[in-house]
């Protein structure tokens, strides 16, 4: 871990099958229970993070890259629908 100043606190309950499970495995791996819980949950955290990360992600091939750089490059095109829909949005939305 990080020299980070520890000035933050996450509280939660958990059932006390749940604590005495925590404190078992903290004790097998030489850890005091806080330290093993908060190491666990910051590992799952950054997988989770990575995980949903790479959903987030999309990867075109070249020719589909180009049809969508060519799209961004391209002049918007203000019909009927357009601006009816903005208008609809403002509307509901406001602004």
């Amino acid at each position: 871990m990080t020299a980070q100043s520890m000035d933050n606190h996450l509280n939660f309950r958990m059932s006390s099958h749940d604590k005495r499970i925590i404190e078992t495995a903290a004790r097998l791996k030489g850890l005091k229970p806080h330290t093993y819980a908060r190491q666990k949950l910051l590992e799952a955290a950054e997988k989770d993070v990575a995980e949903m990360s790479q959903l987030n992600t999309l990867i075109l091939n070249q020719v589909d890259w180009e049809f969508f750089l060519s799209i961004m490059e391209a002049p918007v095109q203000i019909n009927q629908n357009l601006k009816k829909a903005v208008k609809n949005f403002h509307k509901a939305f406001g602004n």
